[in-house]
């Protein structure tokens, strides 16, 4: 599930889509599996914002240490800020859709569907046709 999710997969079928109608609107149910995106729970989101906050401040310490190595002992400060300011916004629009989906493979594997979970989605399926 993990490594179908790192690749903006549904991490329950697969579908390349999963739920996303583009890169950043999202449906409410996944295309191919009708799986709820927020299955329902409460405060859903947060485990996704926590995982994009993860990652995006260990991407941008990443690269402030490599920059600072490479340009050390004389670091460029204001050059190395834009640099950094820039990539501060730029990593979260690269990484959103993953980080959406990554945390939907944590809660399956640590929370499964129960039936009625599946046939909710099941059901969904039926009704788009």
């Amino acid at each position: 599930m993990i490594r179908r999710s790192l690749l903006r997969h549904c991490p329950r079928c697969g579908n390349h889509r999963a739920w996303f109608t583009n890169w950043f609107k999202q449906s409410d149910h996944c295309i191919g599996c009708g799986i709820k995106r927020t299955r329902d729970t409460n405060g859903h989101e947060l485990g996704s914002i926590t995982i994009a906050s993860v990652v995006n401040i260990t991407l941008i310490v990443i690269a402030m240490g490599v920059a600072i190595a490479l340009t050390a002992p004389d670091v460029p400060v204001l050059t190395l800020y834009i640099v950094l300011a820039s990539a501060a916004l730029i990593f979260p629009i690269l990484t959103w859709p993953m980080t959406h989906t990554v945390w939907m493979a944590i809660d399956l594997i640590v929370r499964p569907m129960s039936s009625g979970e599946a046939a909710d989605a099941q059901a969904w399926l039926e009704n788009q046709s």
